[in-house]
């Protein structure tokens, strides 16, 4: 009986460990509840070459109430370059009365982004306007599967 376990487990092992699946990484930070207006800054470690989604992630609460926000986004790559930009996101989100006081909202930025650098990539996300009822601010790193 202890021989078929050990069998099935090694089988379990085997299959997993071919699987070449790589999880969501979602980075946060918090920031000033009352009024988001200075850059959050997040580090994303790289381990291999791996083409992804990056989305903007926001922890909000009901003085939330924008429509779209504009961002400002640099990425410093393991390599020493460096790129900026700036952006507007439509952003909608409701709370209803029947859920928390806070969600998490993920809105898209950039689809199939190639990190092909091994190493740690930062990002600063800054917002061109304050913005109310955010209490953290972030990215997912959603790996193409």
């Amino acid at each position: 009986m202890r021989r078929v376990l050990v069998g099935i487990l090694c089988c379990i092992v085997a299959s997993l460990s071919s699987c070449n699946v790589v999880p969501d990484m979602v980075v946060m930070k918090d920031v000033d509840v009352n009024d988001w207006h200075e850059a959050v800054t997040l580090e994303f470690d790289n381990n291999t070459e791996q083409i992804c989604d990056l989305n903007i992630m926001l922890h909000i609460n009901s003085r939330f109430d924008a429509q779209q926000i504009a961002l400002q986004i640099k990425m410093f790559s393991p390599d020493s370059l460096f790129h900026t930009e700036q952006v507007v996101l439509p952003c909608t989100a409701e709370l209803s009365q029947t859920t928390a006081r806070a969600i998490d909202v993920e809105i898209p930025y950039r689809c199939n982004v190639s990190l092909r650098h091994k190493g740690k990539y930062i990002f600063e996300i800054t917002p061109l306007e304050s913005i109310a009822g955010v209490e953290a601010a972030g990215m997912n790193f959603q790996a193409d599967k």
